[in-house]
C-alpha cells in the first residue's frame, strides 16, 4: 500500500514541476474579489476509503478557513479475503478470516488553507497547504459468521449445516470452519460508539481551468485517536491510527456580490 502512495506522490510532483516551469496561455479571466467554495470529493486512505465535504471562506488573497466533514470506512492493513475451498463456490462467499468488527467513522473539523504557489497561466496549477483538526465518531458493529456444525455428502458435494455465531479465533483456528459472513442485520443491536479526535495535514493541487470552479487533488497524512480502543481483527485493539490519504474533490466558487469587472466579462462571453 505504501508503495502505491509513493508512486502517486511522485506523479503529483512531476505534474507540479511541469506546470510550474512551463509556459502556457496567460490567465486573462479574473476571479471574484471575495468568494466561498462548496466542494465534494472522494478519499482513498491507507486504511480504507471515504467521502468528503468542505465549505471554505476567503480571509485574504492567500488564506482561507474552512469546515469539513467526512465519512470513512475503516479497514485493517492485514485484511485478506479468503474462501472456504471445501464447499461449492457458488453457494459460499468470500470473507476476511479473523475480522471481528466492521468500523465506520464520521469526522467534523475546522482548518486553514494557505496558497503557496498561485497559477501563473491558464493551464498551470496552484499549490495549497491545508491543515485541520476536529472530532471523530467511530462506529463498530460485530460481525456474525455462518459456522459449520456438520456436513452431509450429496451428489459429489459437501452440504454444510451451519449456525450463526461471532467468530472465536481461539476455537475457529482455520477458515474451513466458516462458510461466510451472516446477514448484515446480525449485530445491529450491538453497535458501539468510539469518540475521538483527529488532525490532518495535506498538500492540495488545484488544476481547474475555470476561475469559478475548483478541481483539486490532495494528499497528506491523518492522525486519529479514539478514547476507547477499536478492534477490527481478533485480539488487536488499537486507539491510535496514522494514515496516508489521497483525495479528489471538486466544487464551485460563489458570492452574491461579484465584482463588476468579472460580471461584465461574463456577459460579454454570452
Amino acid at each position: 500500500m505504501f508503495y502505491k502512495y509513493k508512486i502517486i506522490l511522485l506523479l503529483l510532483f512531476m505534474l507540479c514541476y511541469s506546470n510550474i516551469f512551463s509556459q502556457g496561455e496567460l490567465q486573462t479571466e479574473r476571479e471574484p474579489d471575495n468568494y466561498n467554495i462548496n466542494s465534494y470529493g472522494i478519499k482513498l486512505n491507507s486504511n480504507g476509503y471515504g467521502l468528503y465535504y468542505n465549505f471554505s471562506h476567503r480571509l485574504n488573497y492567500r488564506l482561507r478557513n474552512f469546515i469539513e466533514s467526512e465519512y470513512n470506512y475503516q479497514k485493517h492493513p492485514k485484511e485478506i479475503k479468503v474462501i472456504n475451498p471445501y464447499f461449492d463456490p457458488n453457494s459460499i462467499k468470500k470473507f476476511v478470516f479473523g475480522k471481528t468488527h466492521t468500523v465506520h467513522n464520521i469526522k467534523i473539523g475546522y482548518g486553514y488553507n494557505k496558497m503557496m504557489y498561485e497559477k501563473r497561466d491558464k493551464n498551470s496549477i496552484s499549490i495549497h497547504l491545508s491543515g485541520s483538526v476536529g472530532v471523530i465518531i467511530g462506529i463498530s458493529k460485530p460481525i456474525y459468521y455462518e459456522i459449520v456444525d456438520s456436513v452431509k455428502y450429496s451428489n459429489n458435494f459437501l452440504i454444510p449445516y451451519t449456525s450463526v455465531y461471532k467468530i472465536d479465533i481461539n476455537f475457529q483456528n482455520n477458515p474451513t470452519d466458516i462458510i461466510g459472513k451472516a446477514d448484515f442485520t446480525y449485530g445491529l443491536n450491538e453497535l458501539k460508539l468510539h469518540p475521538g479526535l483527529y488532525a490532518k495535514l495535506g498538500l492540495q493541487f488545484d488544476f481547474s481551468e475555470n476561475v469559478m470552479k475548483t478541481q483539486v487533488l490532495e494528499t497528506g497524512v491523518i492522525f486519529d485517536t479514539f478514547f476507547t480502543p477499536i478492534e477490527i481483527m481478533a485480539g488487536q485493539e488499537n486507539m491510535f491510527y496514522f494514515n496516508l490519504y489521497i483525495a479528489y474533490h471538486f466544487g464551485k466558487k460563489y458570492d452574491t456580490n461579484l465584482n463588476r469587472e468579472y460580471r461584465k466579462e461574463q456577459r460579454r462571453k454570452k
